[in-house]
């Protein structure tokens, strides 16, 4: 073998294990992004708890927001204990109501989105409400009355 060609052969394979090298650089780099913008962004949005409330409904809310081009209020909750949550999920007589903070205005009108007829400890279900008159906004921060509490200071997203 000539030295021209033991020198091709070992400038292809020093570009070889470069390319390699920033390959995985590259994967390491979109990695460490995506972990750390997926953490800020669960950050960014936190929802108050309160263990009485939990305790009694057997439920942690979860997420507040205007879905439907305004028209709707989701509301969701996991399920913490299944058979105060199914006693809290029954009650469509007496569903929770929102009441925006900067106005006082209240959404009362609901549809229970119950998906099957178990529920599981750690799934999560919704709630929808009519956003009466757009009085829910986005950035909003509402107050959540259930038969056994409040829970204030629920951002809407």
């Amino acid at each position: 073998m000539t030295l021209a060609t033991r020198w091709t052969v070992t400038a292809r394979r020093r570009s070889g294990q470069a390319l390699i090298l920033l390959l995985v650089l590259a994967f390491a780099a979109a990695l460490l992004w995506r972990f750390t913008e997926a953490a800020s962004a669960r950050s960014a949005y936190a929802v108050p708890q309160d263990g009485q409330i939990e305790s009694s409904l057997g439920v942690r809310f979860t997420q507040a927001a205007v879905v439907g081009d305004g028209g709707i209020v989701e509301l969701r909750y996991t399920v913490l204990d299944t058979e105060r949550a199914s006693a809290f999920q029954n009650d469509v007589k007496h569903p929770p109501r929102l009441t925006d903070e900067r106005d006082g205005t209240v959404a009362w009108r609901t549809a229970l989105m119950k998906q099957g007829h178990e529920l599981r400890p750690g799934q999560t279900y919704y709630i929808l409400y009519l956003n009466n008159r757009g009085a829910i906004h986005s950035g909003d921060k509402i107050a959540i009355a259930a038969a056994k509490g409040t829970l204030a200071h629920v951002p809407v997203r």
